[in-house]
């Protein structure tokens, strides 16, 4: 009776250490997997077959955070870890260490935006003389050794918004696009929209658009441009912005000065985007599939490093969203949610 009593109180005693311990250890488990995402590591499932590195801008800007959703739907289907990095501050400097960092570090691809065609270009082709393909995203060093570049349109793109905005504005009046002052290769891109947008507007000469710089580095800067705008400019009839945290940013700020009578032209399709477009306070905006850039990239870097070749370009399609048809994101946006 007292070594039944005894494997009972042992039991009572282990049952609930081991409970605990596995506690413990699914914990610490997710925790580790959580630290691994926060610090810009996306991971299979199962054991990778390549290691990746992806140079991105920064991970505060909605493109990039959407260009890691199509990289770990990349992850899982080709069985590739990817590593994020990106500068802590704008200065070339950081920009080169963050790319040469890949490079020593020998992965076995590279995706990477551009900064400077030249510098970039210069590291590009080390990768390349190292045997570690490399793919631009978003913006390219055409005269590099780089083995494809994904993309939007850009173009393109500011054609379609020089279209939206004739549709908005009647063919007449006043209107800025509201572009940042950062030397790197985002300049590129806004430079790519505002040719098109220019263009879309050759043929209405009552339309003028003026472009208005604001300081990037200070994060006030384009609230105060904005207010500037609406002062000095009192016959204003829309603004223009070429990206989607700004295109969010000149939206909230009209509906704080309690001046949503502008028409708002802008890029992107972010959830608060969507609901200022059905509300009436952005007239459109131009999208553009970014997950799929990051997808393409990563599956470019699977064939390179698989079969040697790949695609030289891939780009990807943009939408129009004005209150027309924005229900339709609306509806997918709510699903994706639930999902």
């Amino acid at each position: 009776m007292r070594k039944k009593n005894y494997i009972v109180l042992v039991t009572l005693i282990i049952l609930p250490i081991l409970v605990i311990t596995l506690i413990i250890y699914f914990n610490i488990n997710a925790a580790l997997h959580s630290l691994d995402n926060s610090a810009g590591i996306v991971v299979p499932k199962t054991v990778p077959k390549y290691h990746f590195a992806m140079i991105c801008e920064n991970m505060d800007d909605p493109f990039w955070l959407s260009v890691k959703k199509g990289v770990e739907k990349a992850s899982e289907e080709f069985d590739v870890a990817v590593e994020f990095n990106w500068p802590v501050d704008s200065s070339f400097d950081e920009q080169y260490k963050c790319l040469d960092m890949a490079i020593v570090s020998n992965v076995d691809g590279i995706a990477t935006y551009v900064w400077n065609e030249a510098e970039t270009g210069k590291l590009i082709n080390k990768g390349v003389d190292k045997g570690i393909p490399v793919v631009t995203i978003r913006t390219d060093s055409k005269d590099s050794r780089r083995a494809a570049f994904v993309a939007v349109n850009s173009y393109s793109a500011g054609t379609e918004m020089g279209r939206m905005l004739i549709a908005a504005t009647g063919g007449r009046g006043e209107a800025v696009v509201v572009v940042s002052n950062k030397g790197t290769g985002g300049t590129v891109v806004q430079n790519l929209m505002i040719s098109g947008i220019t263009d879309a507007l050759k043929n209405t000469p009552k339309l003028t658009l003026e472009t208005v710089q604001y300081n990037y580095a200070n994060f006030l800067s384009l609230e105060d441009t904005i207010q500037d705008l609406l002062i000095n400019k009192p016959e204003l009839d829309a603004i223009i912005s070429t990206n989607e945290k700004d295109t969010t940013l000149v939206a909230q700020r009209l509906i704080d000065l309690n001046k949503v009578y502008y028409s708002i032209i802008g890029y992107g399709d972010a959830p608060e985007i969507l609901r200022y477009i059905d509300n009436g306070v952005i007239f459109g905006t131009v999208s553009a599939n970014h997950e799929q850039m990051g997808y393409d990239a990563i599956k470019a870097l699977v064939d390179l490093n698989e079969g040697g070749r790949t695609s030289a370009y891939f780009t990807v399609d943009t939408q129009l969203i004005t209150k027309n048809n924005v229900g339709e994101y609306l509806e997918t946006d709510e699903e994706s949610d639930e999902e």
